[in-house]
């Protein structure tokens, strides 16, 4: 939740000075998991289909009690990526997320997992997020994540941020060191896919600690923050 509440922090400041943002939130299957008292994310996809079911009620809940208490208004949006396969549901989807933040409010975007598949889920909220950007035309992507951006190895063990990537390729994956989460689906690894996605349309990307405070007033000042991927041109 304070994770949460710094998010909001920032996207509400940024809304209130004239900026159009739109959130892509994973969680609602680990809030779930929480509040069913299971451990670790389950293999089975009905049982995860009813994690997602219990978890996204309390995950929009408190946004709209984080947000509201910044007199921000919200909008859930939950896709499938048969929604955006569908020519005319993708326009649909599209009209709506444009509306709504064209009418000041901030559409909060997650997977449909209570009906989603094996065969129709997005695999992760990092692809999610790149397609949403696609699909609103957004000026900038960013990916918050637990760590300062993409790592490389030393000679001595440690860790280098990289700060700017030019063009993701294969020596650029080969930095990536994924570890497995009891939660989670994404990595690294899906974030540098669904940054090459948004870079080759265009779209600039950061990946950033999503738990440092004011990463995003950083980012959109366009101090050093996490690693930078340029968009193609």
């Amino acid at each position: 939740r304070d994770n949460m509440q710094n998010i909001v922090d920032e996207l509400s400041f940024f809304q209130n000075k004239g900026k159009e943002m739109a959130l892509v939130s994973s969680g609602a299957i680990g809030s779930g998991l929480e509040a069913l008292r299971i451990k670790n994310r389950p293999d089975d996809i009905t049982d995860l289909q009813m994690a997602a079911a219990v978890g996204q009620l309390r995950l929009i809940s408190i946004y709209d009690d984080l947000f509201g208490a910044k007199e921000c208004a919200i909008g859930q949006i939950l896709l499938t990526h048969d929604v955006l396969n569908n020519k005319e549901q993708h326009m649909n989807a599209q009209n709506t997320l444009l509306s709504l933040i064209s009418h000041k409010i901030i559409p909060i975007i997650n997977e449909n997992d209570t009906v989603s598949t094996e065969e129709i889920k997005f695999g992760d909220n990092d692809v999610l997020a790149a397609l949403v950007a696609i699909l609103i035309g957004a000026d900038a992507l960013i990916l918050l994540t637990a760590i300062d951006g993409l790592k490389k190895s030393l000679s001595d063990n440690k860790t280098e941020r990289i700060s700017i990537v030019e063009e993701v390729n294969d020596a650029i994956f080969s930095h990536v060191k994924d570890v497995k989460d009891n939660l989670s689906s994404g990595g690294m690894t899906s974030k540098l896919q669904s940054a090459q996605l948004a870079t080759s349309k265009g779209i600039p990307v950061v990946i950033a600690d999503g738990r440092k405070k004011d990463v995003l007033k950083n980012i959109l000042n366009g101090n050093d923050e996490g690693t930078f991927l340029v968009p193609v041109k």
